[in-house]
């Protein structure tokens, strides 16, 4: 990890000045930082991922018998973040991105590929991503540029599996709605994806700030949300008081329902 937040350090610093762009001014939401200075908040971004859901979200798969395949983990925003996979934009590939690279890094280091050149080759992989602005179309240009590296390495590190980018991904994405409900009733509740809470602390914005920190969403009237992995939440209870805290939503999916409790007063 190390070694390929250096090697992407030096790539960013590297990029044109529009890639990396000046400092952000002061007062931006969250979402408007990432794209005023993508290289930088990516780099920002990879380290909350790694912290917050890397360990979860990039549980290794085996190696398949045909080769390391690098799209294996089938991840998009959509199976991310749940309902914020659209509405979080480049915030959201950019998580998407750097689970991906995160488990590149791991799984092909315990493959026995060579962390430094492995490193570089996914640097360049997120150099190109962050240039064009993460679009599906730079990203599907810098992946096949990425296979053909990690090709060449594979071919001088004896041992090692062949490279294979095959899509076998269910096109429609799991299921990850729950209905949800507030004890007592009558309590307004806004969520957003934990990843997206902490990216905000670690942008230095209050992410009870809902303007800058700009990933609420309220809970529906009527009908379930999709909440793909572990989800903030703030709720303001009839009586003003306000809470705060997260939960996993797998530990839901059974009920189909999470049920937000009032706490009771301190004595």
């Amino acid at each position: 990890m190390k070694i390929a937040a250096f090697v992407l350090l030096a790539l960013v610093a590297a990029m044109p000045a529009q890639a990396q762009g000046p400092a952000p001014p002061a007062g931006l939401s969250s979402a408007a930082k990432a794209r005023d200075n993508p290289g930088v908040q990516y780099l920002l971004m990879k380290t909350v991922v790694a912290k917050s859901i890397g360990i979860q979200k990039t549980r290794a798969l085996p190696v398949e018998s045909g080769g390391y395949n690098l799209l294996k983990y089938c991840w998009s925003p959509a199976n991310v973040l749940g309902a914020w996979g659209e509405s979080s934009g480049l915030t959201g590939e950019m998580a998407v991105r750097a689970l991906e690279t995160l488990s590149w890094s791991r799984d092909l280091a315990r493959a026995g590929y060579p962390e430094a050149p492995v490193a570089e080759v996914i640097g360049r992989y997120e150099a190109d991503l962050i240039a064009a602005g993460f679009t599906e179309a730079a990203r599907t240009r810098a992946l096949e540029a990425l296979r053909t590296e990690l090709e060449s390495l594979q071919m001088r590190t004896p041992g090692t599996s062949e490279i294979v980018a095959r899509l076998r991904c269910n096109r429609q994405p799991a299921s990850f709605e729950l209905n949800v409900a507030t004890s007592p009733e009558g309590a307004h509740a806004r969520f957003m994806p934990y990843v997206l809470h902490q990216f905000c602390l670690a942008q230095q914005i209050d992410p009870a700030d809902a303007v800058r920190c700009d990933y609420w969403q309220s809970a529906k009237a009527e009908g379930p949300m999709s909440f793909a992995g572990e989800t903030a939440y703030t709720v303001t209870w009839p009586d003003d008081v306000v809470t705060t805290g997260r939960f996993d939503p797998d530990e839901y999916r059974a009920t189909g329902t999470v049920t937000l409790r009032q706490r009771p007063p301190k004595n």
